[in-house]
């Protein structure tokens, strides 16, 4: 959506120094990055925030628990003073807020509060003729979030990459998943994560995703994947957890266009490419 026409949706906002933004796209990838990061666990960090970067026309969304990222672009009418600045959406208020994004209008009011140019922990977003206050002053103890430099990978390193269609995957993995959560695994293999472990196997033009049951010692299961435009030098294999990357694709359109870059070796993070400009993250697993 061009500036031009947020602004005209905005004539009933009287509020000054405001990004307004088309109300159904910024909820739905509010949410899409608010529920992107892992879940809390005693050995890695739980950062709670969707970290947005104001350039002078969209708005950058991230969240990360500094193992995994997911980023998306949406497009803003930005006043020019706010261009550069960066502020903080606390991750429960932004998936309340989503949860029901028709009833907002067609535009929303991003009012971030800012002190001698740093960011005051306080927000206000107004849509629909309402106002919602988000007050996280008292939870936000270091801003230097989120870790992008140490997650995000060097984007033009990639060794092998490919581009899928989400219907071409995602029924994939959803079938991949439902073999994961099959009764009857022992404690000890659920304890460990062993079974939710998926091979990625790209060679010879084909990508493959291969399952093996680890509680059961069953016969592995292959599953290709029909891509295109793929770039590959010999054979290449990464491991992940299957339910991690079913939950970045899940809300994107079957018919949206993916880029998969993979880095150096399987132990580098891989990279889900949007058509939007959207970038999600998904670090490998070892298995020894």
């Amino acid at each position: 959506m061009n500036t031009q026409t947020l602004l005209n949706n905005v004539a009933t906002i009287n509020k000054d120094n405001g990004i307004f933004v088309n109300a159904k796209e910024f909820l739905k990838e509010l949410r899409q990055v608010a529920t992107a990061v892992a879940k809390p666990s005693d050995h890695r960090p739980n950062l709670t925030f969707v970290h947005v970067r104001v350039t002078e026309n969209n708005l950058i969304l991230e969240a990360t628990d500094s193992h995994v990222l997911e980023r998306a672009n949406v497009a803003a009418s930005i006043p020019d003073e706010l261009v550069g600045k960066e502020f903080l959406i606390d991750g429960k208020f932004a998936k309340n807020l989503s949860k029901t994004p028709t009833k907002y209008g067609k535009t929303l009011g991003v009012y971030p509060q800012f002190n001698d140019g740093k960011y005051k922990g306080i927000i206000s977003i107004v849509g629909g003729g309402e106002e919602f206050i988000d007050d996280s002053r008292e939870n936000i103890s270091v801003f230097g979030y989120p870790d992008l430099v140490r997650v995000t990978p060097y984007l033009d390193g990639a060794t092998v990459k490919f581009d899928v269609q989400q219907k071409e995957i995602f029924p994939v993995l959803k079938e991949i998943v439902k073999i994961v959560n099959k009764p009857g695994l022992t404690k000890e293999f659920k304890e460990v994560k062993k079974t939710e472990v998926v091979a990625l196997l790209v060679k010879d033009n084909v990508v493959k995703l291969k399952y093996s049951n680890y509680s059961n010692w069953e016969k592995d299961l292959e599953f290709p994947i029909a891509v295109t435009n793929i770039e590959v030098e010999g054979e290449f294999k990464i491991n992940f957890n299957v339910k991690k990357l079913k939950q970045r694709l899940q809300h994107l359109s079957s018919r949206e266009n993916l880029t998969f870059r993979f880095y150096q070796n399987a132990y580098r993070p891989f990279t889900i490419s949007r058509e939007n400009g959207g970038l999600g993250l998904v670090c490998p697993v070892r298995t020894y």
